[in-house]
Formats: C-alpha cells, sequence, structure tokens
C-alpha cells in the first residue's frame, strides 16, 4: 500500500468504526479456536501496524510478520516482540509450525495469492487453522483499493475453490458487513464519479462520535448473527479453513 497509509492506519485503528469491528470479530473467532489448544503458536501474517496483537496474544505465543519495514516500524513502536520482516510467499519458518494462522486483509495484496496459500498451507500444523479475511466483489472495487494497492477482490465461491486447491478444507465461510452494504456501495459509487484527486486515496472519512459508535454497534449485532448463520453478502468474506493430517 502507499506508505502514508500505514500511518493513517496507525491513527485510526484505535477508534475507527472498521477496525473496531474487525478487531472484536477476530476476538471472538481466536476465543473460539483457541479452545482447541493448550496456548496454541500463532502468526499474524501482514500484521500491518500490529494492532491486532493486542487480540491475539491473548490467546497464545504470538508471532508477526510483513513484507512492509514501515510497518513493522509502528508495530515496534507498540512495544511487540517476534516481528519478523518476510514477504507471504516466502515465510522464514520451519513448516507446520503454528496452530493458528491469520492473513486479515491480506491475500488481496499479493501478485500470486495461490503460492501464497501454499506457504500458509506448510507453516500450519496438522489440524490448524487459517483465519481470512478479503475484500468482497469486483464491482466494489474503488480508489480505496488502488490506494491499498489491492490486485483484486474476491467472491466467496472464488475464495473457497483456492483453499480448497491449496489442500485447506474449509470450515466455514460467509460474508460480513452485510447491514452497512447498501450505504458502502453508494458511497463508493460517488466517490468514482467525483474522483478528483492525483493520487489515489483510502476512503476512510472520519465520522461524529455518535455515528461512528452507531457503525460499531450495527456491526456488533452482525458478529452476533454470525455466531448462529452466514450472510450470503456483504463488504468483506470471513472463513475459517484448516489442514487436515494426510492420510
Amino acid at each position: 500500500m502507499n506508505i502514508s497509509e500505514y500511518g493513517e492506519m496507525y491513527k485510526l485503528e484505535s477508534f475507527y468504526w472498521w477496525f473496531v469491528a474487525r478487531r472484536r470479530l477476530l476476538e471472538s473467532l481466536i476465543e473460539d479456536i483457541s479452545r482447541e489448544y493448550n496456548r496454541p503458536t500463532i502468526l499474524d501474517v501482514g500484521c500491518g501496524t500490529g494492532i491486532n496483537f493486542s487480540v491475539l496474544s491473548k490467546y497464545g505465543d504470538t508471532f508477526s510478520s510483513d513484507a512492509s519495514e514501515e510497518a513493522l516500524s509502528f508495530s515496534k513502536s507498540r512495544g511487540i516482540d517476534g516481528l519478523v520482516r518476510s514477504q507471504v510467499e516466502s515465510l522464514p519458518f520451519v513448516s507446520s509450525t503454528f496452530n493458528i494462522v491469520t492473513a486479515l486483509d491480506v491475500l488481496e495484496h499479493i501478485d500470486d495469492d495461490l503460492k501464497a496459500l501454499d506457504e500458509l498451507l506448510r507453516i500450519s500444523k496438522d489440524g490448524g487453522v487459517l483465519v481470512i479475511t478479503v475484500p468482497a466483489y469486483g464491482f466494489l472495487w474503488s480508489e480505496h483499493d488502488e490506494a491499498l494497492h489491492h490486485r483484486r477482490r474476491y467472491a466467496a465461491s472464488e475464495l473457497r475453490n483456492k483453499l480448497t486447491n491449496a489442500g485447506f478444507e474449509v470450515e466455514r465461510i460467509t460474508y460480513y458487513i452485510t447491514f452497512l452494504f447498501l450505504p458502502i456501495l453508494f458511497v463508493r459509487f460517488v466517490q468514482s464519479i467525483s474522483k478528483k484527486s492525483v493520487r489515489a486515496k483510502t476512503s476512510h472519512i472520519i465520522l461524529p462520535g455518535w455515528l461512528n459508535s452507531l457503525l460499531i454497534a450495527i456491526l456488533g449485532f452482525e458478529r452476533v448473527l454470525l455466531r448462529r448463520m452466514n450472510f450470503p453478502f456483504g463488504v468483506s468474506i470471513v472463513c475459517l479453513a484448516r489442514k487436515m493430517p494426510k492420510d
């Protein structure tokens, strides 16, 4: 992504609705998965500025990797240890190391996402769980994607097929940010027809506190529903996939 976006993320992640809601969803998922293990080993691939370490480290021994030195410098400023600079396609870990691997809005940045999935499978232990989030639907492509250097957006069926072909067993896949789908679609459309910027910028709009809190609450309600059901559409996709032992 554009280097300047790391600084923007670092400032927003603690309070901005999108980051807060995703972090709470992550905690809900990891809390459930970690019950299978006694202090699991966790790798956060593409850790960015490191905000998710505060969640993951509560549930297991957590390591973090990112290809960007700028991102890792922000992570270091949070006092995070176990940081590794590496491309997703060539992680410097021995095979079958981690019980849980997270790749949160990472795969869309990778030129060869199939190679990245092969590598995520390699470093996962047998029975290990991969937690993935990716942006949904090519028709939602916008300046926001360009600023973040996305290569693609996904449909759930495409992501499922790629994970299956890599050797994972998909346990659950669902769309997310469903209740805000139409407002976000409208905002992306308006931004696309009124674009004036020379350099692509993300679409993080600083909202009044009450509205920011309302969006967090709406996605909190979605999070509760996701414990019981999958959503058929949304702005993001959430997937849990497992590395099954070979016969």
